[in-house]
């Protein structure tokens, strides 16, 4: 799969190299978390030399690439329905899976400092636990919660009408992050317990304002790439997504690496980057979920013991790393695709059963709604 290769047309074909800038993300968090995460949460007996302290750079092109990917999902389908019911299938069964876990882990080792309650394992089943006031009890899916809200955000959008002209819609929302985020930020510092800072706060997270200019650029990006509107107008927009992400920005992320990243998308979406389609990275890329959701909690665990044993932090590090990939993708293969076609197999019956249109009484209930409304 070396060979070069044509860019694919768009609404036709996969684009491999997005599926590898997943692989990338992943493997940078997981060095992020094992290398600097690790270290200073639960420490070593002898210092590891060196860290990875990249993992926010990850996140920031997984959220433009979540823009890009599920606004050409969504907008090629145009079934919002489907759309919402196939990221739930995706993603709700592992990362069940994970919390399940975490109740163990918590119970079991007193490495954790983490008690399990009933309420707290309520909102994290939710899979949106801070904005109920609780810490997600596996770290990384803080980034799993923002995904969940703009998937919400993105469908309403459509079933708005709103994405039938994106660029409009985008600018609005950066307005709106550019504005509310600095003036939640002073409220936060200057009275953070009131009552109008927590509804503010509240109300930032669950519009998800601080990542919004990211997932903009993606959506503007993916205007772009199936020549939806105007080139030159949506270059504007994410010239204008970058700089308010950077004026709002609170963790000094380097503008040269965002245009960096932002080049790596765009090169992927026209398939000009063949050596991402290496197999390796296709490997990757297809446990990449399994691997984001089971390295971290577990992973530390599995160092902590190893270099206990006698182990150096480095090699405990490389060791750990192989049994995560591992586990991945025995997890991957064996219980995640397996669940996942059981329920697509449920959900195509369902809608069979239905004639072809599950939402058929959802959508009764609007037009009944509005036959009153204009009686």
């Amino acid at each position: 799969m070396s060979e070069p290769v044509l860019a694919q047309p768009p609404k036709t074909k996969r684009i491999l190299e997005l599926d590898a800038l997943r692989a990338l993300a992943a493997i940078n968090l997981l060095l992020f978390h094992f290398t600097l995460v690790f270290p200073n949460k639960y420490g070593f007996n002898t210092p590891l030399g060196f860290d990875f302290p990249y993992g926010k750079y990850g996140v920031q092109l997984f959220f433009m690439l979540s823009g890009f990917v599920n606004a050409m999902t969504l907008l090629r389908k145009q079934q919002p329905g489907e759309f919402i019911v196939a990221r739930f299938i995706r993603i709700l069964p592992s990362y069940w899976m994970v919390i399940g876990l975490n109740v163990v882990l918590f119970s079991c080792f007193s490495m954790y400092s983490t008690t399990v309650t009933a309420d707290a394992t309520v909102a994290n089943l939710t899979v949106m636990p801070m904005l109920f006031g609780y810490d997600a009890w596996e770290p990384v899916t803080w980034t799993l919660q923002v995904e969940m809200l703009f998937y919400f955000i993105l469908m309403t959008l459509f079933v708005g009408g709103a994405l039938n002209n994106t660029f409009r819609t985008t600018m609005i929302l950066l307005g709106i992050s550019a504005l509310a985020v600095p003036m939640v930020h002073g409220w936060q510092a200057t009275a953070p317990e009131a009552w109008t800072t927590r509804a503010a706060s509240f109300l930032s997270d669950l519009f998800i304002l601080k990542y919004i200019p990211l997932f903009v650029t993606g959506m503007l990006l993916h205007e772009i790439w199936a020549k939806r509107s105007n080139v030159y107008k949506n270059l504007f927009g994410i010239l204008i997504a970058a700089v308010v992400f950077h004026t709002i920005d609170l963790r000094d992320h380097n503008p040269a690496v965002t245009v960096i990243l932002l080049a790596t998308l765009a090169l992927s979406a026209y398939g000009k980057l063949p050596v991402l389609r290496s197999k390796p990275l296709m490997f990757i890329s297809a446990i990449s979920y399994s691997l984001y959701l089971f390295h971290n909690n577990l992973g530390c665990l599995l160092i902590r013991w190893i270099h206990d044993a006698g182990v150096s932090p480095l090699m405990s590090i490389v060791i750990v790393t192989i049994l995560a990939f591992i586990l991945a993708a025995l997890l991957t293969y064996w219980v995640e695709q397996p669940i996942s076609r059981k329920l697509k197999g449920l959900w195509k019956q369902f809608k069979a059963n239905r004639g072809g249109k599950p939402f058929a009484d959802l959508k009764t209930i609007f037009d009944f709604r509005t036959r009153k409304g204009t009686a």
